[in-house]
C-alpha cells in the first residue's frame, strides 16, 4: 500500500496563502512605515474648475453731486459710484511627478471676468436743483428742469488673470503619514484690465473714456511650502507660497469728446495718454484640497484656493477728481475660490 502524502494541490494551497499573507504584510509596512511619497509616485494630473469670487480692484469711477441752491446755507449730496469685479469660473490645472525627495510641477491658473455695468441717469426737478456728473477730469450739469444726465459702463469692462508656475519640490520630513516639501520655482503671469465707460448731458454731448492697464508676460520667483497627509484613507494636501512677479504695467486711456446725442455724437476733441511704468506685483497663495481614491487612479475631492495680488495698478483716468486722467493708482485684489477637484494617477 503506498504512503499516504499531502496533495499537490494542498501543499500550493498553502504557499500561496503564506505568499499572500506576506505580500499583504509588506504592502501595509509599505503605506505606513514607508516615506509618504511611495504613495503619491510617478505622474498626476489635477484639474478644478472652480466658483470664485473677487475681492477689491473695485475703482470709483462716478461722482454724483446734487445742490439745492434755494437752501440757505447751500445744501449739497455726494454719492460714490464703483465699479463691481463679477463672480465666476475660474480653472486650475497642474502636472506633478513625484519622487523620493524631489517633486517636479506644472501650475496654470486662468480668470475671466467682467466688472459690474453700473448705469445712472439724473435730472434737475426744480429752478433751484443742480445736478453734476464727475468722471476722471471731466464735470457735466444739469440745472434746469427737463436736462438729463446719463453715465453707462459699456461691455468689454473686464478683468482677466493668469499664472503658469514651473516648480520643484525638495522634501523637508517624511513621517508615517505626512509630508512636507519646500517648493521653489518660476511664475510667469498676466493681468489685463479694461474699462469703457460715456457719461453725458443727454442730446447736448459727453465724453467716452477708453482706458486699459495690462501687464502681458511678467516673470518672478516663487517660494512656498507644501504639505500632504493620510486621513482614513484620504489625502489632505496644503500650499502656502508667495511670489513676486516683475514686468511693466502698460497704462492707456483715450477720452473723446462729442456733441449731440450719444447714438448719433459728432466727435469734437480726443485725448490721449500713454504710460509704460515697470512694476513689481507680489501674490500671496493659499490652497487646500481633500482627495479621496475611487480606484488605483482616480481620486475625486474639493478644494478651496485664495490668491492676493498686492498693489496691482488701475487704469488711469477712472476715478474722478482734476487730474485723474494722468494719476497713478494701485489696488490689492484678492481671489476666492470653492471647486471641485478630479486627480487622475497615470
Amino acid at each position: 500500500m503506498a504512503p499516504a502524502f499531502p496533495s499537490a494541490s494542498g501543499r500550493d494551497r498553502s504557499r500561496c496563502n503564506a505568499i499572500s499573507l506576506a505580500a499583504r504584510g509588506i504592502a501595509v509596512l509599505s503605506i505606513s512605515c514607508g516615506t509618504f511619497a511611495h504613495a503619491d509616485s510617478d505622474w498626476s494630473l489635477l484639474f478644478e474648475p472652480m466658483y470664485m469670487d473677487v475681492f477689491g480692484h473695485d475703482p470709483h469711477v462716478l461722482t454724483v453731486r446734487q445742490f439745492d441752491d434755494d437752501a440757505i446755507p447751500q445744501a449739497q449730496a455726494k454719492t460714490p459710484v464703483s465699479l463691481d469685479t463679477e463672480s465666476g469660473l475660474a480653472y486650475r490645472f497642474e502636472a506633478r511627478r513625484v519622487a523620493d525627495d524631489w517633486t517636479l510641477g506644472l501650475d496654470f491658473f486662468w480668470f475671466n471676468t467682467g466688472q459690474g455695468r453700473p448705469t445712472r441717469s439724473a435730472s434737475a426737478s426744480t429752478p433751484f436743483e443742480r445736478i453734476e456728473f464727475e468722471v476722471s477730469d471731466r464735470t457735466f450739469t444739469a440745472d434746469a428742469p427737463g436736462e438729463t444726465l446719463t453715465f453707462s459702463v459699456l461691455e468689454d469692462t473686464d478683468l482677466i488673470a493668469w499664472t503658469v508656475d514651473v516648480y520643484a519640490n525638495r522634501k523637508l520630513v517624511d513621517g508615517e503619514t505626512a509630508r512636507l516639501d519646500f517648493q521653489f520655482g518660476l511664475r510667469n503671469a498676466d493681468f489685463d484690465n479694461d474699462f469703457h465707460a460715456v457719461a453725458a448731458l443727454q442730446g447736448v454731448g459727453g465724453t467716452q473714456i477708453d482706458a486699459s492697464s495690462n501687464y502681458p508676460r511678467m516673470l518672478g520667483p516663487l517660494l512656498g511650502l507644501s504639505a500632504e497627509a493620510r486621513l482614513a484613507g484620504s489625502v489632505l494636501r496644503g500650499y502656502l507660497g508667495q511670489s513676486l512677479i516683475f514686468g511693466t504695467a502698460e497704462l492707456r486711456r483715450f477720452t473723446t469728446d462729442f456733441s449731440g446725442a450719444v447714438d448719433s455724437p459728432t466727435i469734437v476733441n480726443v485725448e490721449r495718454f500713454a504710460q509704460d511704468r515697470d512694476v513689481a506685483i507680489p501674490i500671496t497663495e493659499a490652497r487646500l484640497n481633500w482627495l479621496y481614491p475611487l480606484g488605483e487612479h482616480f481620486h475625486l475631492g474639493v478644494s478651496a484656493n485664495a490668491s492676493l495680488w498686492w498693489d496691482v495698478p488701475v487704469p488711469p483716468g477712472v476715478t474722478p477728481g482734476t487730474g485723474a486722467d494722468t494719476r497713478f493708482e494701485e489696488k490689492t485684489i484678492v481671489y476666492f475660490g470653492l471647486a471641485a477637484a478630479v486627480k487622475f494617477r497615470l
